[in-house]
């Protein structure tokens, strides 16, 4: 028998008090007030943002400002006239070319394509100034589109326009080249992209 029955035995684990419990919040209910008062760690300054999204619109409206395309030059066919013989067609293109630029443009090339009904296509060179001359002479339907001659290194000016004249020789009948589909003209620039014209199956010489 115990010496001392009236004695109550102590458990093992003292239970804990309710004030140590409330201290300790369980993990599945955090408070309210830790979760609000979390964010003003976690969420970045307002201010500097605003800032930020303003400096970068500024910096792509620099951008796209900067390098917006610039209007360069114009050209349009103004008269296509052509005289054929033995199979050959000789053709006198007259073109006004506009500079829209503040600098001069120095012509390179200059080229035709005619496209005919049944879809074939055939390319020719400017002839020279000097041959051009003498095929005006030697083919006078041609000199119904005489003008100052189109030719490779001519300057135009900045602001300026030039109509000017050039000559072809297309290996087709005149009777092909007058249901031809299109006539196109090319000028090709030496530090400006290519202009092209093109004068459709409507437009008859």
């Amino acid at each position: 028998m115990p010496e001392n029955p009236s004695q109550t035995p102590q458990p093992a684990n003292p239970p804990k008090s309710a004030a140590a419990s409330a201290s300790r919040p369980d993990a599945g209910h955090i408070p309210i007030t830790e979760e609000m008062d979390s964010a003003k760690w976690t969420l970045p300054p307002i201010v500097p943002l605003l800032i930020a999204a303003v400096l970068v619109a500024v910096v792509v409206s620099v951008v796209v400002f900067s390098n917006r395309s610039t209007p360069g030059a114009s050209l349009a066919m103004t008269k296509v006239a052509s005289s054929g013989q033995q199979g050959n067609t000789m053709v006198a293109i007259q073109a006004k070319l506009d500079n829209q630029i503040e600098k001069p443009l120095w012509v390179k090339s200059i080229s035709a394509e005619v496209e005919t009904a049944d879809g074939k296509k055939y390319s020719d060179s400017a002839a020279p100034s000097m041959d051009a001359a003498s095929y005006m002479q030697a083919f006078p339907p041609l000199q119904e589109a005489k003008a100052d001659w189109l030719k490779e290194e001519l300057k135009i000016p900045s602001r300026g326009s030039y109509n000017g004249v050039a000559i072809f020789a297309f290996p087709l009948a005149q009777k092909d080249f007058d249901a031809r589909k299109n006539l196109t003209l090319r000028i090709q620039f030496y530090d400006r992209p290519t202009l092209v014209a093109t004068s459709p199956a409507a437009a008859k010489p």
